[in-house]
């Protein structure tokens, strides 16, 4: 049995060391102009795509491009240039997605591997063979699988590569093939341009008039009843002081569905996120490096899997639209109750700019307000150590009992607590909150 790759997103190239920095084996990214982040995408030319290349493989890693607009007509000429530019800087592979340019590329660049993206959705065994025969090495599944179709679709297709999504945002619509943001906004997911309207929160309004203000807002909770299925349980939208959230689904943490994925044979477990920030991004890149090396150490021992307890904390250190399990497991395959979940462990206190030797002290940018009183753990690459703090100064450099989000400070260590400026470029000081059973 082979480790299954670690697949994290590199929204530009300091995400990108980031997430090698915490144990991924490969990391994707967009291609310029021409994927579907491509309006946030910090890989603005060649120059960066070829520099983000060199820095993995010089670190025995891949560089996936993710070219997996679905273009028109007048986008297909220079599509197929930026292309050929790019397949020529030597990326791993390409995520494509269009099936003329899967076959385009097969026949123009033969010995370029090609990996086709969750935007293509492909969701049974026939249409991966299908691919397969295109020439096309790896699949990226559709989100809406459940786990046993994938384990039967790794059966039934040994030698294609697999890939599966185990943790990030879950779209509204299949697995992103949306027309909302082009009908709200006018601007088409489907070219890279995706408003994120689905995630947006809206407000309920009494038409009373034809004119705007003789709108009113709706006070009170709301429900939506299917008027031809009066059986049917009633919809609750819940709202809070923002809005509802109704198309928002919670993103997806699959981390207990990862001894299964590893037992069934799966080459690739991918994290969403290009956009996320480097803490997020470094946190849950660190939770899927411990449960697959842990589960896979077990498994070649002879043991039962089990996920450890660092596994699931880790994920617990982020805020965001709640977690669920997606289609892989459960009765709810998408929830859509929750607008926001705040972290339950601890959250980022701040980030390490740099250290001082002499002083034995870190430079940070604050992002959360902490105090000398508060619980601090230092997390790095090499892992997570509670950290007490023996003193602190403001970004004026004055004796400080607290810092503030937004500034920079200096926090001095404990003479016990050994650190060099090899972890000070990828760490961060985490705040823990009381601990709970888990």
């Amino acid at each position: 049995m082979f480790k299954p790759e670690l697949l994290a997103p590199a929204g530009d190239l300091t995400r990108m060391k980031y997430a090698f920095a915490y144990g991924a084996d490969a990391v994707y990214a967009g291609q310029p102009t021409f994927s579907l982040r491509s309006r946030e995408n910090g890989f603005k030319n060649l120059d960066d795509l070829a520099e983000g290349i060199a820095y993995a493989h010089a670190r025995g890693k891949k560089f996936y491009l993710t070219s997996n607009i679905i273009p028109r007509n007048v986008k297909v000429e220079s599509f197929q240039k930026a292309l050929l530019a790019a397949i020529d800087l030597g990326p791993d592979a390409l995520i494509v997605a269009d099936p003329g340019f899967v076959g385009w590329i097969r026949e123009v660049r033969p010995n370029a591997e090609v990996h086709l993206s969750v935007q293509a959705n492909c969701t049974n065994y026939l249409t991966a063979k299908f691919w397969q025969g295109l020439g096309v090495k790896r699949v990226i599944l559709s989100r809406e699988l459940r786990l046993a179709e994938i384990l039967e679709m790794k059966e039934r297709l040994p030698d294609l590569e697999l890939e599966v999504f185990v943790h990030g945002a879950v779209c509204m619509s299949m697995s992103g093939r949306c027309m909302l943001s082009n009908w709200v906004v006018h601007r088409d997911a489907n070219l890279g341009a995706c408003d994120n309207s689905c995630r947006m929160p809206y407000r309920l309004y009494a038409n009373e008039g034809p004119q705007v203000e003789d709108y009113r807002e709706h006070e009170g909770n709301f429900t939506l009843q299917r008027t031809d299925r009066p059986e049917l349980d009633p919809i609750a939208l819940d709202e809070d002081t923002w809005g509802t959230y109704f198309m928002s689904s919670r993103d997806l943490c699959a981390i207990e569905v990862v001894p299964e994925l590893i037992k069934g044979g799966l080459e690739s477990f991918k994290i969403e996120g290009r956009t996320k920030s480097v803490y997020y991004l470094s946190q849950v890149v660190r939770a899927y490096r411990m449960a697959i090396d842990s589960c896979f150490e077990q498994i070649n021992a002879g043991k039962e899997p089990a996920i450890s307890d660092e596994s699931r904390r880790a994920v617990t250190y982020l805020d965001g639209r709640g977690f669920m399990q997606g289609f892989l497991k459960g009765p709810l395959p998408q929830n859509y109750e929750s607008t926001h979940m705040p972290a339950d462990a601890g959250c980022v206190a701040a980030q390490i700019l740099d250290y001082d030797e002499a002083s034995h002290s870190v430079r940070v940018n604050v992002k959360n307000p902490f105090t000398m009183d508060d619980k601090l753990e230092l997390m790095t690459p090499a892992g997570m150590a509670t950290c007490p703090v023996e003193s602190m100064n403001d970004f004026r450099g004055g004796a400080a009992d607290r810092l503030n989000p937004g500034t920079e400070g200096r926090v001095f260590l404990p003479k016990n607590v050994k650190f060099d400026n090899n972890n000070a470029e990828f760490s961060f000081f985490v705040k823990d909150f009381p601990q709970k059973s888990l």
